[in-house]
């Protein structure tokens, strides 16, 4: 589906591409006679360097992408001497971080020995190392530079706003920055949904939930999102969020799964051999730059070629002129969108690739349902830091996916909405089937436009008057069952090789 209006990419130097996209004020964000319980957003990492050097020194594209002059200074956690002074160890109101009771290490000879912590050196923040002496947790200021390998071994340290390849720059910073302000003047200033400040508690009893994937471009995001969302002066303590281990990471599509590995190999070689053809029609145009025919398969591969331009188109930067036509981005784009996305044409390709994710949604919906007084469902509002390939392949899944690329600071949100009055305290200690009946709504918008997922078209099965952008929580429930997978499920689906 396409949405009427929408630019080809809409990233303009200077302003956050996405975050004016959210309406504020004299618009009603929650439906007439509803009210809203919960919101969970996906968003996609600020703008960012490219992950790869190509088309440097054609037009003003640059050997080193000098974007990047924020990143560099950080606190970093250390141990140190307890009799030295130190700038703190991230205590929380709720507590300090736990202290190891006993650890093995090594001394410089090899030798090994064991630190023990007792009730005392916890205490007091510290343990008794080895040798004697008190270590405890610290903060380091640091400050981080690139260094490039230069010529004839000798290294070449960076200017102090060098990007790495990948890295979150400036722009993306402010991007996210002010996408967590439009945040907080929706959910904070004009819904009351939120608290205006911040509160220094535990992870299962904040309002807010945080999680990042382990990319350090998603992670800075998400610290920009949450400084926009709640700024310093409204924190009571410091911000709390989750980065799960690689191998249970479920905010995009997992390639340390065997099976979907190899569905998504066949389905890429299948876009090559059918979309080839069309990038072919480019050569007399691009080759120049490219120093190969450019295809979906080549080296450089298209998906680069492209990812380089839209990050300089992103941050001003001239770009040959023949990158400027939109024709030749078109066929480019749609080449590389079905060389990645292809492959939810199959339904075990969307299962593996998001069925846990959207299950773990669901099942968090469904939790809030269940418990209208928020006796224990303390959330409100959950903020996922992703990649583009997350958003991407939620669309899809849900059937929803407008054949673009998403673009850097894109979001989805999803929102729980609950008709009829706020049940009382005492019902919700009543079994479920004697609770008063309350008929809960999700709403799943991109950049802020309404999405309309299939199974919530057919009458009854959405919001009256809602043109199906309103699912009832059952018809969005169907949706999510055709795809959803539990943990143990996926890893059984994983295993699977076809012609073994």
């Amino acid at each position: 589906m396409s949405y009427e209006g929408q630019p080809h990419h809409p990233h303009v130097r200077g302003g956050p591409p996405n975050a004016h996209r959210i309406s504020l004020g004299e618009d009603d964000h929650v439906p007439a006679g509803l009210q809203l319980l919960a919101a969970h957003w996906f968003v996609r990492h600020g703008e960012r360097s490219p992950v790869r050097k190509r088309l440097s020194g054609f037009a003003d594209i640059p050997y080193v992408f000098p974007l990047c002059a924020v990143g560099r200074s950080f606190q970093n956690a250390v141990l140190q001497f307890g009799d030295l002074p130190s700038q703190g160890d991230g205590a929380t109101a709720h507590g300090a971080p736990p202290l190891p009771r006993s650890f093995r290490g090594a001394t410089d000879d090899g030798a090994s020995f064991q630190s023990e912590a007792t009730e005392d050196s916890r205490e007091g923040g510290g343990w008794k190392g080895d040798g004697g002496r008190i270590v405890k947790k610290g903060l380091m200021k640091v400050r981080r530079l690139m260094e490039d390998q230069g010529e004839g071994n000798q290294a070449i340290r960076g200017g102090m706003a060098d990007c790495y390849w990948g890295e979150l720059t400036d722009l993306g910073r402010e991007s996210t920055l002010s996408l967590g302000a439009r945040l907080r003047s929706l959910y904070v200033d004009q819904l009351k949904f939120l608290p205006s400040n911040l509160a220094d508690l535990p992870i299962e009893e904040s309002p807010v939930n945080f999680r990042s994937t382990g990319m350090p471009r998603t992670i800075e995001s998400l610290h920009q999102i949450v400084e926009g969302l709640f700024p310093e002066a409204t924190r009571e303590g410091p911000v709390e969020y989750t980065v799960r281990n690689a191998t249970d990471e479920s905010l995009y599509p997992n390639s340390l799964c065997t099976r979907m590995r190899v569905l998504d190999q066949a389905s890429a070689a299948a876009a090559a051999k059918r979309y080839n053809p069309t990038l072919e029609a480019l050569d007399p145009l691009i080759q120049k730059y490219t120093g190969i025919p450019l295809r979906i398969d080549s080296k450089p591969r298209a998906n680069g070629i492209l990812d380089t331009i839209y990050v300089s188109r992103a941050h001003g930067i001239r770009t040959p002129k023949e990158f400027e036509d939109p024709a030749v981005l078109n066929v480019l784009e749609q080449a590389v969108v079905h060389e990645w996305f292809d492959a939810y044409a199959s339904t075990e390709f969307k299962k593996l690739a998001m069925g846990r994710l959207l299950g773990d949604l669901r099942a968090s919906l469904e939790r809030k349902v269940a418990d209208p007084t928020e006796r224990t469902e303390k959330m409100r509002l959950a903020i996922y830091a992703c990649h583009d390939t997350s958003l991407g392949g939620i669309l899809n899944s849900l059937d929803v996916f407008d054949g673009r690329w998403p673009p850097f600071t894109s979001h989805i949100s999803f929102e729980l909405f609950r008709a009829a009055s706020a049940p009382s305290f005492f019902s919700s200690f009543l079994p479920s089937f004697l609770r008063p009946s309350s008929q809960h709504y999700v709403r799943m918008r991109y950049n802020s436009q309404p999405l309309f997922i299939p199974a919530c078209k057919p009458e009854g099965a959405h919001l009256p008057g809602s043109k199906g952008a309103v699912c009832t929580m059952e018809a969005f429930a169907k949706a999510v069952d055709g795809v959803q997978l539990t943990a143990k499920e996926w890893e059984k689906g994983c295993a699977i090789v076809v012609g073994a």
